[in-house]
């Protein structure tokens, strides 16, 4: 099969995938899926599994006409030959790592189905999409500058919302960490607290977008407050301690948001600008500016301390931003240096 059409249908997939839109409105216990969106992505996962072995092959037997000097009389440079060879090696093993995902991700879907488990089907169908769209958009951009053909742009995220789900995150979590563990007489009060936040959460309207499994996670921790709140549980104190700490379990966890390609790759970019637009050798700002302080506040619910200088920067002379705004630029530029080159940063599930 031609380079071409391996694009072509790359292309077709990517397309496909972005015109399903996998979200389940009702956040309750009695929901059904539409069975004609899930066989879809079934059939997308399929279809990706199958393109991605073509694409493996392809690119694998032209890494290794390359090596054999086949290459030899398109290529008058022996570095450019063995750049291109290397080249080629990589968008193979890009596709051999994501095939070996979306496989994986069928097997649990499949699994999930056979069980009738209606949530976790839910989860890997989401779960599923997202890596077909992201593998894909991955393979292409990979493939447009091997064969050196006009890269597309594409967005498979909407980066707004991803950073909207980040912040009420950080602020979830600040809240439930907010004057650590309580005292046996507080507990009351405090896991009232946490189910009237929960609440709140659960009727924004970005909360049909946060993940299944975090919004599965969400509305049992509700469930288990408001059913110790009211008595249910008969485990006392101990059980509502217990409750408490999976409670901050999970708020701690939802740190992790920062680990998505596309909050990692705007970070890295905004915190670049933002040192550089405080700190140039040129430049002496003594009081951020409307815009300053906006861009700033888009990194809010990366790291907690620079979370505090940010949400308090009336109160903070500027230079005291200096030295978390180096610590978080190295960190992310060491982060993304030691990922494979064309390796994708693909969610975990």
């Amino acid at each position: 099969m031609e380079r071409e059409e391996l694009l072509q249908q790359a292309a077709t997939l990517i397309e496909k995938t972005q015109g399903i839109a996998f979200i389940v409105p009702e956040d309750t216990g009695f929901f059904s899926i539409d069975d004609d969106m899930v066989q879809q992505v079934r059939g997308l996962i399929d279809q990706a599994v199958e393109l991605l072995r073509d694409l493996t092959g392809h690119y694998d037997t032209e890494s290794k006409a390359l090596h054999e000097g086949e290459g030899d009389d398109l290529l008058s440079d022996i570095g450019a030959q063995i750049s291109s060879e290397l080249a080629a090696r990589e968008v193979s093993g890009l596709a051999f790592v994501a095939r070996g995902q979306l496989m994986e991700m069928r097997e649990s879907l499949n699994s999930a189905l056979e069980h009738k488990q209606v949530w976790v089907v839910a989860s890997h169908s989401d779960a599923g999409l997202r890596q077909v769209g992201k593998a894909l958009i991955a393979i292409e951009s990979a493939i447009c500058e091997y064969e050196g053909f006009e890269a597309r742009d594409r967005r498979w995220v909407d980066l707004d919302d991803s950073l909207e789900i980040r912040r009420l995150y950080s602020q979830f979590r600040r809240a439930v960490l907010r004057g650590g563990e309580p005292q046996p007489d507080q507990l009351t009060v405090r896991l009232r607290s946490a189910a009237t936040r929960i609440a709140i959460l659960r009727n924004l309207e970005i909360y049909p977008f946060l993940r299944i499994d975090d919004r599965l996670t969400i509305r049992k921790l509700q469930k288990r407050i408001l059913a110790w709140l009211a008595g249910e549980d008969e485990g006392g104190e101990q059980a509502g301690l217990r409750l408490w700490q999976d409670l901050v379990s999970f708020a701690r966890l939802l740190v992790k948001v920062n680990d998505r390609e596309e909050l990692r790759e705007h970070d890295r970019q905004a915190v670049t600008t933002i040192h550089r637009m405080l700190f140039s050798a040129n430049r002496s700002v003594k009081r951020l500016s409307e815009n300053q302080l906006k861009e700033l506040e888009r990194l809010v619910g990366r790291d907690d301390d620079l979370d505090q200088l940010i949400l308090n920067a009336e109160r903070h002379p500027v230079e005291e931003l200096q030295e978390p705004l180096e610590w978080l630029r190295d960190s992310l530029q060491s982060t993304f240096a030691s990922v494979p080159l064309g390796i994708p940063l693909l969610d975990e599930e």
